[in-house]
């Protein structure tokens, strides 16, 4: 059993990540808050990863920005948000629970372009809950018996911590087809201390990551290829792949009469671990849902059986209020 805890504590030692990347911004980058065309966004998303293997990793994320005063700057804003993520691993419940707060500030470079340079502060706690744990002395030869002593002196434990990280990015627009955005980020600055059995060497390492988007506009499609990478300790990720977009229905300007909405698909492949499709649908250009499974392809999917993780999303991007006019209500007449 001791086997088990250390090897949670050793998957755990990598932070957080997501398959759809791009629908988790404050944890991909404290510089893309705020970073929207219109004036606020929502996001959840809940992933579930190795449930063939035993208790399931689940991890849970909600986000909330808006750009501020960007009427009042000429084109520049005060991005602010929140984030909050809970990470458990295995019937111990070993993991991270964390809550933040993010700044940022948009400056327009010519025309067409923003730079944007983000901050992020967020108070952790990481914790280990033993209770539940089955252990050899509790098996009497027939069987498990969980009224037996477990001889042991692990007790339930958690310590707490603050975290602090930054970034920049940088968002251009060639015409009305092309669009593209890139950005670096580093998370756990101050590598705060997580050690849970009174010892200074266990602390969070810096995390770097690099990721980029485009946007791509034909008459009927909308090509859509990301790029994300990082690094921490001796942990190495990449993911990269896109999504097509096709856009259903037609969109009016100047009155809500009618709204268009759209669907995606794609696939995504994270380098030596895993190929994703994935599928989202947007209604009426504010609620996005998106699902996509990790088809695991490792030098563990003998044992997986090619089961991965599923990552399921929901984002809300929408204004306070729409400018549009609304037209009445059509009554029939018999």
């Amino acid at each position: 059993m001791a086997f088990c805890v250390l090897t949670a504590h050793a998957t755990c030692a990598q932070d957080v990540h997501f398959s759809q990347f791009f629908n988790a911004p404050l944890t991909l980058n404290p510089a893309l808050t705020g970073a929207i065309t219109s004036d606020q966004r929502a996001a959840l998303i809940h992933r579930s990863q190795w449930q063939s293997l035993g208790a399931p990793f689940r991890t849970f994320a909600f986000s909330y920005d808006a750009p501020l005063l960007r009427g009042r700057m000429n084109g520049r804003y005060l991005g602010v948000g929140a984030t909050a993520y809970s990470d458990k691993a295995g019937k111990s419940g070993y993991g991270d629970t964390q809550g933040g707060i993010s700044l940022a500030y948009g400056l327009r470079t010519g025309d067409a372009g923003i730079l944007a340079a983000g901050i992020q502060c967020a108070y952790g706690q990481r914790s280990a809950v033993l209770d539940g744990l089955r252990w050899d002395a509790q098996y009497d030869g027939s069987g498990y018996d969980p009224s037996r002593p477990t001889g042991e002196s692990l007790p339930n434990t958690s310590t707490s911590f603050i975290d602090l990280s930054s970034g920049v990015a940088w968002q251009h627009r060639d015409g009305e087809d092309i669009q593209w955005s890139a950005g670096i980020a580093a998370f756990h600055l101050n590598q705060p201390s997580v050690t849970l059995f009174g010892t200074d060497d266990d602390v969070l390492r810096r995390r770097y990551t690099v990721h980029a988007s485009a946007r791509f506009a034909s008459k009927h499609w909308v090509y859509l290829p990301r790029l994300y990478a990082s690094a921490q300790g001796g942990s190495r990720e990449i993911v990269f792949g896109g999504l097509l977009h096709r856009r259903v229905g037609t969109d009016s300007r100047y009155t809500t009469d009618k709204t268009s909405s759209s669907f995606h698909a794609g696939v995504f492949y994270r380098w030596n671990d895993a190929i994703v499709p994935m599928i989202q649908v947007e209604y009426k250009r504010m609620i996005t849902a998106g699902i996509s499974y990790d088809v695991n392809i490792s030098g563990l999917r003998n044992a997986s059986r090619y089961k991965g993780g599923m990552e399921v999303t929901l984002r809300y991007i929408g204004a306070f209020g729409d400018k549009r006019r609304h037209l009445p209500r059509r009554s029939s007449v018999n």
